[in-house]
């Protein structure tokens, strides 16, 4: 009878140590992931950010005044560009939500992940931060835009989405760069500006997303490591900080290509502030 009571009292000391912990998977798969990564880069916000241009390179020339007022044909001076220094990491604060902000998986949000790494990179050009509120409201209000000035909003290719941001928030300069390499995205984070990156969802292997996952995805590239690329990935509300090796962002990166996203072509958008 003792042994039975044993046994009966080590069963339920299993299943509520069970139940415990399934009730707060999410917790200890943070809590071991915390352990078991590296620390992140200190967050640099976008005012502290000083962006240096290789092209402006100061000459010195032995010439006085009188002798360069004095020449009558125009002198051409090469000045060889200097290469940019890589820093070894760095992590831009960009703010970050979810394409979910209160959780609801429902239309339009199940399709807001263009919307969503939009909306964070312009945020974190103007310096503002989110609540789900206002995340929720710039979510619908763009969705709504684009219903009313293309006709759609789920599924914009890059250059679409480049253009949207154009149109909505008067963005000069945005770049789409086609086949990118790895320092071609080290060298915009660098020089301050958050690259967004359209890729086919499913190779990703986000262990937060529902399963299978999505088949088109964007997301944020907020910065780098030795080893990583450090993300905010709106696919998910632990998207913040979220890192990537470098070989998984860059084989799931792809454009929609009209659903075949498997077969799209490579590509990132970079936003440059407006003057």
């Amino acid at each position: 009878m003792k042994t039975r009571y044993l046994i009966l009292n080590s069963i339920l000391v299993i299943f509520i140590i069970g139940s415990i912990a399934f009730i707060g998977r999410s917790q200890i798969i943070d809590l071991w992931d915390s352990w078991m990564t590296d620390p992140l880069p200190e967050p640099i916000a976008y005012d502290q950010i000083s962006i240096v241009n290789n092209t402006n390179v100061e000459i010195s020339n032995t010439n006085t005044v009188a002798n360069i007022n004095s020449v009558t044909e125009p002198i051409a001076l090469e000045v060889e560009p200097q290469p940019l220094v890589l820093p070894d990491e760095i992590n831009l604060e960009v703010p970050f939500t979810s394409q979910a902000p209160h959780a609801n998986w429902d239309l339009p949000y199940q399709e807001a992940c263009e919307e969503a790494s939009a909306i964070t990179v312009h945020y974190f050009y103007q310096s503002l931060s989110f609540t789900p509120d206002v995340a929720d409201r710039e979510i619908l209000d763009l969705v709504a835009w684009q219903e009313d000035n293309l006709g759609f909003y789920e599924d914009t290719t890059a250059e679409q989405t480049a253009q949207f941001m154009r149109d909505y928030w008067g963005y000069k300069k945005i770049d789409v760069i086609y086949d990118p390499t790895i320092n071609d995205i080290k060298s915009n984070l660098a020089a301050g500006r958050p690259v967004i990156l359209p890729a086919a969802g499913q190779e990703l292997g986000n262990p937060y997303f529902t399963p299978p996952g999505p088949i088109y995805h964007m997301l944020v590239v907020r910065g780098y490591t030795e080893t990583q690329f450090i993300t905010n990935d709106v696919g998910t509300k632990r998207g913040e900080n979220f890192r990537y090796d470098y070989d998984v962002l860059m084989k799931a990166m792809h454009d929609w290509n009209d659903g075949d996203v498997a077969n799209g072509q490579k590509v990132i958008i970079v936003v440059y502030p407006n003057p």
